[in-house]
């Protein structure tokens, strides 16, 4: 018995057991290998895939998140452009309905004052026709003789002329 028997090692067993590890080594390279490192590819490739959609996803929403905010930013100028133009119709329809009020308040004053000069005149003439009916009854009562109306009438108005023209 040689120094490797004492150990427990015996060649032909030895050699054996070197065949059939041989063969479980081509065997589970063949069928458990070569499918297994297929399917780990297969699926590095897929979470590859899927890390690349996330960034190209992430892109796309800062994107979006860009020109949404510059629509925001437009929609609001716009917005107050809008305002402001209302602003400013408002402001020319109260000056508009300003000047037509004082337009329509110049007329009603012009038409007072017509109307309230019509009516002077009215006043006067009814005035003077009083006067002079006063006039003819005391200065027939003072003369005791009557006058006819017409010739009573012109010299009233005649007197009341020249009243007037001295003032």
């Amino acid at each position: 018995m040689g120094p490797l028997a004492k150990l427990g090692f015996n060649g032909p067993v030895f050699i054996a057991q070197l065949v059939n590890f041989g063969l479980l080594l081509v065997l589970l390279r063949l069928f458990a290998f070569k499918p297994i490192m297929k399917m780990l590819d297969t699926r590095a490739n897929k979470i590859k895939e899927s890390l690349e959609a996330g960034d190209h996803a992430k892109l796309e929403a800062v994107s979006a998140e860009k020109e949404i905010a510059k629509k925001i930013e437009e929609a609001s100028a716009s917005g107050q452009q809008i305002v402001g133009q209302a602003v400013k119709t408002a402001e020319d329809v109260k000056r508009r309905a300003a000047v037509d009020a004082k337009k329509e308040a110049d007329a009603i004053i012009a038409k007072a004052q017509v109307e309230i000069q019509r009516e002077k005149q009215e006043s006067m003439t009814e005035l003077r026709k009083e006067v002079a009916d006063l006039a003819v009854m005391v200065a027939g009562k003072a003369i005791g003789t009557t006058i006819d109306k017409e010739t009573q009438r012109r010299l009233i108005d005649n007197t009341l002329k020249e009243v007037s023209s001295l003032k």
